[in-house]
C-alpha cells in the first residue's frame, strides 16, 4: 500500500502540483538563486508569474558559493526586485563552505551584464539581517506548502534542513548526459558534473536526500534541449513589452554576452527549471534513485544508485512549447 500511495503523489507532482480545491491561493514559492545571467531571467520570468497570480512569491534567497559575487549577488537580486515590481518579496543572502568556485573570469562578467541590466540602481550590497537559510527556515515555518526552486549551487536549502517544503525543484545534475564544466575549472575533474552540484557536492546530496518533500531536478538532460539562439533571440527583439522581457532581452544582448551565445555555450537551464514547477507539461520527469559523488575526479556528479533518494528528474524538454510560453510570459501573456 506505501508503495502504491507514493507512486500516485510522485504521478501527480510530475504533472506539476498536487491537487488544489477550486480558487485556491497560488502556491507560495522561494526563489533561491546565485545570480548568474539565467537566474535574472528566471526572476524575471518568476515575477510575471507572481503579478499574475499564478504564484506566491515569499522570498529570494542568494547563495554567495555560486556565479555571483558576494555583495554583489545580493545586489542585483535587490536591483531586479525593484525594476521587476517585487518590492513586497524578501531578501536574503549567505556564504557557504562551498569546496569549488566558479571560474572568476565569468563572474565578473555576469556581474558586469546585472549591473548593466539595472541601470539607475544604487544598489545595496550589504549583507541581509536575517542570514538566507534562516528566512528559508521561516517562510517554511508560516507556511509548509511552501515551495523552493533552486537555481544555484544547493547551500542555501542544505543549510536550512531539516525543513518542511512540500516540493523542491533544482536545476542541476547530468544523468545520462555528458557535465558541462569549463571555462577555467579545474583540470582534475573528469567533466561528468553540472556546474551546480559540482560546486558544493555535500549539499546537492544533502537537500536532494533530506528533504522531506518531494524532489525534482532539472539536469542537463532536459536542459540541453533549450539553448539559447538567435533565433529565439529575435523574437524577443520583436516582442518586448514589460520590464520583465525588457529585462531578459538586455541580459542576452549584452555584447559580452553574445559571443557566449554564438558558441553555443548558453542555454535557458534556470528559466526551464523554474517554469517546470509553475507550468506542467514543458519538461518530462521519470523517477530514480539519484545520489551525488562527492570527491574525487567526478565529485559533483549525478548517478543512479540503489543507494539515491528516490525522486522525479527531467529526461527532455520540449523546446518550441518552453520558448513560447517563455516569451508570453515575460510579455504579461496568459
Amino acid at each position: 500500500m506505501k508503495r502504491v500511495l507514493l507512486s500516485l503523489v510522485l504521478a501527480m507532482a510530475t504533472a506539476g502540483a498536487l491537487p488544489a480545491a477550486a480558487h485556491a491561493r497560488p502556491p507560495a514559492v522561494i526563489f533561491d538563486t546565485d545570480m548568474d545571467f539565467d537566474d535574472a531571467a528566471t526572476l524575471a520570468y518568476l515575477a510575471q508569474e507572481h503579478q499574475a497570480g499564478r504564484i506566491d512569491l515569499r522570498a529570494i534567497t542568494v547563495t554567495n558559493d555560486g556565479a555571483g559575487l558576494p555583495g554583489r549577488a545580493i545586489r542585483h537580486a535587490r536591483c531586479l526586485a525593484e525594476r521587476l515590481g517585487l518590492d513586497d518579496v524578501a531578501i536574503a543572502d549567505a556564504s557557504g563552505t562551498a569546496p569549488n568556485t566558479f571560474p572568476a573570469d565569468l563572474r565578473q562578467l555576469f556581474d558586469r551584464v546585472l549591473t548593466a541590466a539595472t541601470p539607475g540602481c544604487a544598489g545595496d550590497e550589504t549583507p541581509a539581517r536575517l542570514p538566507a537559510h534562516q528566512l528559508i527556515r521561516k517562510v517554511l515555518r508560516e507556511d509548509p506548502s511552501t515551495q523552493i526552486i533552486a537555481t544555484g549551487p544547493l547551500g542555501n536549502p542544505a543549510a536550512a534542513l531539516p525543513y518542511s517544503a512540500s516540493r523542491l525543484t533544482s536545476m542541476g545534475g547530468a544523468v545520462k548526459v555528458g557535465g558541462n564544466l569549463c571555462c577555467g575549472t579545474p583540470p582534475e575533474f573528469d567533466g561528468t558534473q553540472e556546474f551546480n552540484y559540482w560546486l558544493d557536492p555535500v549539499a546537492a546530496r544533502a537537500a536532494l536526500t533530506r528533504s522531506r518533500g518531494i524532489v525534482r531536478m532539472v539536469p542537463l538532460d532536459a536542459a540541453n534541449q533549450v539553448p539559447i539562439t538567435d533565433a529565439f533571440l529575435d523574437r524577443l527583439g520583436a516582442d518586448h513589452h514589460t520590464p520583465a522581457a525588457d529585462t531578459v532581452l538586455e541580459i542576452v544582448t549584452h555584447p559580452e554576452v553574445r559571443p557566449l551565445i554564438e558558441q553555443g555555450l548558453l542555454y535557458w537551464w534556470d528559466p526551464l527549471a523554474a517554469m517546470s514547477a509553475v507550468r506542467p507539461g514543458h519538461v518530462e520527469f521519470t523517477t530514480g534513485r539519484v545520489d551525488v559523488v562527492l570527491d574525487g575526479p567526478s565529485a559533483g556528479r549525478t548517478v543512479l544508485s540503489p543507494s539515491g533518494r528516490l525522486l522525479w528528474y527531467g529526461t527532455t524538454a520540449d523546446t518550441a512549447a518552453f520558448e513560447q510560453r517563455f516569451l508570453d510570459t515575460l510579455n504579461g501573456r496568459t
